[in-house]
């Protein structure tokens, strides 16, 4: 990576990005492979063995909205099963006990069930199914960049 710029306008990013950029196109925000410009969100995947690059993009005009997408959380999901299980076993020996495990192991399913932040999807019109994996965007330190997209496309950023 280089540092690229003019007068008024630096951003880090390979240089090889800045040929894919129409005159007028500045990168706004940057995260991993996707860059959103003031454009489109571009996905410039790193060369391959060839050493050529495949790039993706998608013009904000049929960006529809960035999802996040939660994660079963399976420790959780386990240790509810668990507590649940040993609850049935205990009930005829301890029944005071089973009758607090078996809550607390159900508050662990759901929490499990309701899983935690797993990624941002992009979406747009009529999106076909093996285009969504390439616009999964990682949740972790990705904030700076989705709130560009979405503001961009008119989406209230989450806070």
């Amino acid at each position: 990576m280089e540092l690229q710029g003019n007068q008024s306008y630096y951003s880090i990013a390979p240089a090889g990005i800045y040929s894919l950029l129409a005159a007028s196109e500045k990168v706004l925000s940057v995260f991993g492979p996707f860059y959103a410009t003031n454009h489109r969100v571009l996905r410039l995947d790193p060369p391959d063995c060839l050493g050529q690059r495949h790039s993706l993009e998608i013009p904000y005009s049929q960006l529809v909205s960035v999802e996040m997408v939660h994660r079963a959380n399976h420790g959780a999901l386990a240790l509810g099963t668990a507590m649940i299980i040993l609850g049935f076993f205990i009930m005829p020996f301890l029944p005071i006990s089973a009758m607090l495990t078996l809550p607390i192991g159900s508050g662990f399913l759901y929490l499990g069930a309701k899983g935690k932040p797993g990624y941002f999807q992009l979406m747009t019109h009529d999106m076909p199914k093996p285009a969504e994996k390439y616009w999964q965007v990682e949740y972790n330190r990705s904030g700076s960049f989705i709130a560009t997209v979405r503001i961009i496309i008119g989406q209230m950023p989450d806070f």
